[in-house]
């Protein structure tokens, strides 16, 4: 599944020069194998791998960055791991700005890590895109209030911060008034081929007993209502439950033992972005069953207009930050309340699903990402 800062930047890069520094540590090996793979000869120009930067696209450039063996199971805190994780990243870009001549770039942060280092680069406009509370991440545990004293200090600095949900908006408003709402939209040309006749569905679910009822992203403890799922599988076991994506992502305590044994669960490896359209034509009704916890009280899933824009019905969990679309879709507060509304979403009707469609295609990439620009223009006007 594509995230927030993917859908923005593949759209801004469209019209201007993007260049994305990757998140997460990489060992040396695994660095080195990265730029192999690389199409041309830009991997292998001198220049481009002192600094890692290499270009992607017509305007999209993407800065890559290794860490020496064992760093990624030092302590979030440690100096070394910390500065491996943001301020030699930072280092590489800058390079690479100074090469190219780029003096005074607009800064885009999304990760509040960034907090404390940002300011090594020269910058026109600093930009916070707040899309998750970090500090609330299961591996964040043991680190939440450095963290959040990271992203205090960045919400501050910013000259914009947008925020993806009503919770987040409310709590980095006080921080900084130039806050803005900005909440996730969907790609609904791409999920909309789920509706399309030519589409082919994969033999792996045509071939799966219906009616098949689907969850599609990351199958994490903290985030998804396994037990919910588990229920739903033990009460209606003539129903296939089908989730597709990585297994404890940022969440590694994540058990789904209990839900892998039941005969009537499929559990695959998340698929290329490109095939999701076609794995959810071939299902019957679509989940987002999330706990409610201080990480969802804050979230708006991407995936909620993604799953509109398929036509397929909706089962949701009261999520706060969706409560203006509950009349748009089905609201499960239990247990057994998810069963019912799976039971009711199979009733679901030709005018209900032209509605959802309409709906996701309201609320595209397209139109979010002017919205954004349109801030950064005012602000840049502002600031100048």
């Amino acid at each position: 599944m594509w995230t927030n800062k993917q859908h923005i930047m593949s759209r801004l890069a469209r019209r201007t020069r993007v260049i994305h520094v990757d998140f997460g540590l990489r060992d040396p090996i695994a660095y080195l194998w990265s730029r192999i793979r690389q199409k041309g000869s830009e991997a292998w120009r001198l220049d481009s791998a002192v600094d890692g930067v290499s270009k992607r696209g017509d305007k999209l450039w993407v800065s890559g960055s290794w860490a020496p063996w064992g760093v990624g199971r030092l302590p979030r805190q440690n100096r070394v791991r910390d500065y491996f994780s943001y301020e030699h990243k930072i280092a590489r870009v800058k390079r690479f700005l100074t090469r190219e001549g780029i003096e005074r770039p607009i800064v885009w942060v999304y990760h509040p890590g960034y907090g404390e280092i940002v300011d090594m680069l020269p910058r026109r406009l600093l930009v916070y895109d707040c899309v998750d509370d970090y500090a609330a991440f299961p591996e964040y545990a043991a680190d939440g209030e450095w963290l959040t004293r990271r992203e205090e200090r960045l919400c501050r600095m910013a000259d914009a911060v947008f925020a993806t949900s009503k919770t987040l908006y409310e709590l980095r408003k006080p921080l900084n008034p130039h806050t803005f709402l900005a909440e996730n939209v969907g790609d609904a040309a791409h999920f909309g081929k789920a509706f399309a006749e030519e589409t082919q569905v994969p033999v792996e679910v045509s071939a799966l007993p219906r009616p098949v009822i689907a969850f599609v992203g990351a199958v994490s403890g903290y985030k998804l209502n396994i037990d919910w799922m588990v229920h739903a599988a033990r009460e209606r076991p003539s129903w296939t439950f089908l989730l597709v994506g990585p297994v404890g992502m940022a969440d590694p305590e994540t058990n789904v033992q209990t839900l892998k044994s039941l005969p009537n669960v499929r559990i695959t490896s998340i698929k290329p972005y490109d095939e999701l359209p076609a794995v959810l034509k071939g299902v019957n009704v679509t989940v987002i069953p999330y706990n409610i916890n201080r990480y969802t009280e804050s979230v708006f899933p991407i995936k909620f207009f993604e799953m509109l824009a398929t036509g397929k019905p909706l089962v949701i969990s009261a999520l706060p930050s969706l409560e203006a679309y509950f009349d748009d879709v089905l609201v499960a507060r239990d247990a057994d309340g998810f069963v019912t509304a799976c039971e009711a979403a199979l009733q679901d009707t030709p005018e209900q699903r032209d509605a959802r469609i309409a709906l996701a295609q309201r609320n595209s990439w397209e139109k979010r990402v002017s919205e954004l620009s349109q801030h950064v223009e005012r602000r840049l006007d502002e600031t100048a």
